[in-house]
């Protein structure tokens, strides 16, 4: 007999003590569109699968996920679970009643917390992934962080740009770390931001 995964993630938005389903952190204009940046809610399942599928198709180079809707739903459980303990922040990002991207940051220590972001093509340029990165500040202070790290590709200046403009700095880099699609290689930059 299946079992529905899914029922465990609508358990943790009921028995979370701080998690809002669907509460609203952000809402502003992008480009003269609507974006709100949000918490996901239960209803979000089939868009979450569809966005993640869009960032594999659009080659974002830090998102390569076939997600199917039993893989997507247990990814998106796994969030929706850690997000109602208080183990990590995630934001997700919604244009016009569609996601676009998602945000997430979590402890790797004391104090210190890992973020990331992407971004479908529809929304870049806009000023989205500044604005994303400052959100996902707030949270990771929310959730007691004082120190930020991150990993970016060599080969991705647009995001290494929007990371240095929100206070982010080169602390290590792997020479030729990742293989391109193209198979050119390229290095991983580490950059942290200290006292947030």
């Amino acid at each position: 007999m299946p079992v529905d995964l899914f029922s465990d993630a609508e358990d943790a938005y009921k028995g979370a003590s701080s998690m809002q389903e669907g509460r609203i952190i952000k809402t502003f204009q992008a480009n003269g569109v609507d974006t709100t940046f949000r918490w996901p809610c239960a209803a979000d399942l089939d868009a979450f699968i569809e966005m993640h599928r869009t960032l594999t198709r659009e080659e974002v180079m830090c998102r390569r996920l076939e997600l199917d809707r039993d893989s997507g739903r247990m990814m998106f459980e796994d969030i929706v679970h850690d997000l109602s303990q208080d183990k990590l922040g995630y934001i997700l990002v919604e244009q016009d009643g569609r996601l676009v991207g998602e945000g997430f940051t979590n402890s790797s220590g004391y104090q210190y917390f890992t973020v990331g972001l992407a971004l479908i093509d529809r929304a870049r340029g806009m000023g989205i992934g500044t604005a994303l990165m400052w959100a996902l500040e707030e949270e990771s202070r929310r959730l007691g962080a004082n120190r930020l790290f991150l990993s970016v590709w060599s080969a991705n200046p647009s995001a290494i740009h929007v990371y240095e403009k929100v206070g982010y700095n080169e602390c290590g880099r792997r020479s030729r770390w990742v293989q391109m699609d193209d198979g050119s290689e390229c290095d991983m930059i580490d950059m942290v931001k200290l006292d947030i």
